[in-house]
Parts: structure tokens; sequence; C-alpha cells
């Protein structure tokens, strides 16, 4: 089995570590009262991609980031995102292929108060052959 839980950690770790703009605010499930911005994870989902003897998984995870200021200020903030997870890899910690990373969307929220910026990030992730 691939290990999407750590994958999972690894990805909150790099949005930490690089947009600062976010000021260390990403979440698996952010509170109610948490300040903007920050960046949450959203639905994530696998299809099985094993091949020639390597057990794999294709993973996709959504990025979710959560603001008041305007789409355009979203806009800037998704692509600074966008531009720290694609082509990414942290191959000491899990066997994964580097992160591809789709174009964001940005979208006023329901409340009518907050802009929601959505990024699809896909990956594939092998088990670790000498994990029990």
């Amino acid at each position: 089995m691939t290990d999407v839980l750590r994958l999972g950690e690894l990805i909150i770790a790099r949005l930490i570590a690089a947009v600062p703009d976010l000021g260390g605010r990403v979440y698996d499930k952010a509170a109610a009262d948490t300040a903007y911005p920050y960046a949450t994870l959203g639905p994530i989902y696998g299809t099985e991609a094993d091949a020639e003897g390597i057990e794999a998984d294709d993973w996709t995870v959504q990025i979710d980031l959560w603001d008041r200021r305007t789409k355009l200020d979203m806009a800037a903030l998704a692509a600074t995102v966008r531009r720290a997870l694609k082509g990414w890899a942290d191959i000491d910690e899990v066997t994964m292929h580097p992160l591809q990373v789709g174009t964001p969307r940005v979208m006023d929220d329901p409340d009518g108060q907050t802009v929601h910026g959505v990024l699809l990030v896909e990956v594939l992730l092998e088990a670790d052959p000498t994990a029990a």
C-alpha cells in the first residue's frame, strides 16, 4: 500500500516552508476561527497504477485556498502555491514522482465574503518495497 498519509504531511510541510504568504496556516482541516489566508487539503482520491511488479497509486489531492481579499489577490496566491508544488518531490521520505499541478481556479464563495482558490495536485506514489 502506498503512503498517502505521509504524502499529505509532506505537501502540508512544503506549503508551510515555501509559501510565506500563508503564514504557516496550512491544515488537513481548519478550525472555524482560522485567520486568513489559509490552505486546507480538499478531496483526495487515488487509483491503482501497479506496473511490472511495482505497487503504485496515482493520487489526486485538492488544495483549497481561502481568503477575504480579491479574486486577483487569490489568483496571485494560487500561482505562488502552484510554483511551490509543481515538479517538487521528496524522494527521501516516500517513493514519489514529481508533483504535477493543474492551473488554479478562483471563485467567490457562497458566503459572499470569502474567495476560494482550488488547485489539483497529481502524483504517482510507489509503495515502499521494504515495508511489511
